[in-house]
């Protein structure tokens, strides 16, 4: 390994040496081994040759640098190009407890170095708690801890958790440049880290290790001794977190054909999983379909729906694309077929932000699901399965134009309220929280019960 001593990734890892956050007992240049308080802090390993540091900042989703995987890559799929695994809530990798799991996707932030991992099972408990980012920026002057996996001043791969502090020198719209010291410099291994302040006796991310000079750490030029670090500000991203642990949609639909509805989970890694009503709980997942990752927001390569439309009272997978067609995937009990083309021209109803939103349900009590169309003029037609095909369509109602899309006045949904078989029409009105439900008459919804205010 060729060592040089200008700035350079935090990241770059070669062999087995796993960089770290560490700050200097006596024998170590960078930072203080701890075990207390960063239950949250997560060791990543991609592959068998580069480490680095997260922060679990929601019950499936470690915050990390993108730049861990530089080299290693994302696939196409947004999986892990390389197996990596996550230890999260062990400060101390030569203990036991915590949580070792893989990562299934990741979610890369398009303009800033950093990336969201999701593991394979949600982190509950008390034991491990997520980190809240900070709502306001580092200010100038101000002192972080950071914490890190990385290498140290005598230890090229070490074993414990190492914390430092740090003092903000100053800040950018994207970027926090933080001056360290003789014993807090950041290290290969430490990338993706955090930076933490304390608000009320609990911590607060404020920022994400990116790069650094590395002075002090072990093998790095003796000559090198700037112990700066640039870090990645987090404050002003906690609607980009949201919206990325929102994308993972989950659909109620009786996937068995039991008459109870299971819960099918659309995973942001492309699978469709099911887990199945087991009357008191839901049973564990099992992977019905893959490669749908760019099918979860309507916003990509289209939108999946699920409904039973061949009337064998089993749910099966429909797969809107953005060029407008309209598939249907038969449930075969354990997987969906490679599915027939039933409809087109609906490439710009996948969001309702356009011309218009789809729905599926069976409005005509046939025990089929029909196509229900919502136009952005406000008006609800039915377009009837006939078994390999949608019909023309009938009108059946009006005036929901500000119902496409949940942000205006409201959304609309379709289901059987009163068990007769055929789907009733819920209106949720968003400014008053009421959910009423307007009864399926035959060939129009009545006027409508309010049923629940939310």
């Amino acid at each position: 390994m060729t060592k040089r001593s200008h700035f350079l990734w935090a990241t770059s890892a070669v062999a087995a040496f796993a960089a770290v956050l560490t700050a200097a007992p006596a024998n170590a240049l960078v930072g203080t081994p701890t075990t207390t308080g960063l239950n949250f802090v997560a060791k990543i390993n991609v592959g068998d040759k580069t480490s680095c540091t997260g922060s679990l900042v929601a019950e499936q989703w470690v915050l990390t640098a993108a730049s861990c995987f530089t080299g290693a890559g994302i696939s196409t799929t947004g999986k892990p190009a390389l197996p990596t695994k996550v230890t999260v809530g062990r400060s101390d990798l030569t203990q036991t407890g915590g949580s070792v799991q893989s990562a299934l996707a990741l979610v890369p932030h398009a303009e800033r170095d950093l990336v969201l991992v999701r593991l394979s099972e949600r982190i509950t408990g008390p034991a491990i708690t997520p980190v809240p980012l900070a709502s306001t920026p580092a200010a100038d002057g101000e002192q972080l801890t950071k914490a890190g996996f990385g290498r140290t001043g005598t230890e090229w791969v070490p074993t414990k958790l190492h914390a430092g502090t740090f003092t903000v020198a100053s800040r950018t719209d994207t970027t926090v440049n933080l001056n360290g010291s003789d014993t807090a410099t950041v290290c290969q291994g430490d990338a993706g880290g955090p930076a933490l302040r304390t608000v009320d006796g609990s911590p607060q991310l404020v920022s994400v290790t990116s790069r650094s000079w590395q002075g002090g750490c072990l093998g790095v030029d003796p000559a090198e001794t700037r112990t700066g670090a640039v870090d990645t500000r987090v404050d002003d991203l906690a609607g980009w977190v949201k919206e990325v642990v929102a994308r993972e949609k989950v659909t109620p639909a009786d996937i068995d054909g039991d008459g109870k509805d299971d819960l099918v989970l659309q995973r942001i890694d492309g699978s469709v999983v099911v887990h199945r009503n087991l009357g008191a709980s839901f049973g564990p997942g099992t992977v019905m379909s893959s490669g749908w990752g760019r099918f979860v927001t309507g916003t990509d390569l289209g939108r999946l729906y699920f409904a039973d439309v061949t009337g064998d009272n089993k749910a099966d997978l429909i797969v809107h694309t953005n060029d407008g067609n309209i598939a249907v995937r038969k449930n075969m009990g354990t997987y969906f077929d490679g599915g027939t083309h039933w409809s087109a021209g609906w490439g710009r109803f996948l969001t309702g932000t356009d011309l218009g939103r789809l729905y599926f349900a069976d409005i005509t009590g046939d025990n089929k699901a029909d196509l229900i169309v919502h136009t952005n003029d406000g008006n609800i037609a039915v377009r009837k399965n006939m078994g390999t095909y949608f019909d023309g369509g009938t009108h059946w109602s009006a005036g929901w134009g500000r119902f496409l899309t949940g942000s205006d006045q409201g959304r609309l949904r379709f289901g059987d309220t009163t068990g007769d078989g055929k789907a009733d029409m819920y209106v949720h009105t968003i400014q008053n929280g009421e959910v009423a439900v307007r009864t399926n008459m035959g060939t129009y919804f009545n006027g409508g019960t309010r049923m629940i205010t939310l």
